[in-house]
């Protein structure tokens, strides 16, 4: 969750600038890491997503970007590679547990959309209070499905699936 962490700091302070300090540790994470398989097919997963969601969301007006991006800007969409790596490791404990993967993609989807958009990385087009209901609301069912597709893109050295 650290990495993760600091990847979102990078991008959400540095926008484009900061996403392409934070691809390295990506890159270094998947050097390193003993699920490289399962967390490639999270982060295609999770690039498709953050494409298809927050490219609608900017679509529709529910929120703006201080950097421009079609769809989305490239700090956004390694802030969502970047999440993709958190199902096999730091979060993998949620994997199992669908109601709690529900809670805490409604809790922790609009925690962090609200951090960036207080940092200055975007605003929302909709008043406060529904932005964050949508969003936990959107993340509830987001996330849960997040953690449904981890626990099938997790394979072992011989290519089976756990």
């Amino acid at each position: 969750m650290l990495l993760y962490q600091l990847i979102w700091f990078l991008c959400v302070l540095g926008g484009n600038r900061g996403a392409l300090a934070a691809l390295p540790l990506l890159l270094m994470h998947l050097a390193l890491t003993g699920s490289r398989a399962a967390d490639l097919k999270m982060m295609g997963i999770m690039a498709f997503l953050g494409l298809a969601v927050d490219g609608t969301l900017q679509h529709i007006g529910f929120f703006k970007f201080t950097t421009a991006g079609f769809p989305i800007p490239l700090w956004l969409m390694v802030i969502w590679l970047g999440l993709a790596i958190t199902p096999h490791h730091s979060l993998a404990w949620l994997q199992s547990r669908p109601v709690l993967s529900a809670v805490f993609g409604a809790l922790g989807g609009p925690a962090a959309y609200w951090a960036g958009v207080r940092l200055g990385a975007a605003s929302f087009q909709w008043p406060l209070l529904q932005a964050l209901a949508f969003l936990s609301l959107l993340w509830a069912c987001l996330w849960s499905l997040v953690m449904y597709c981890s626990m099938h893109a997790k394979v072992d050295e011989s290519g089976k699936k756990r």
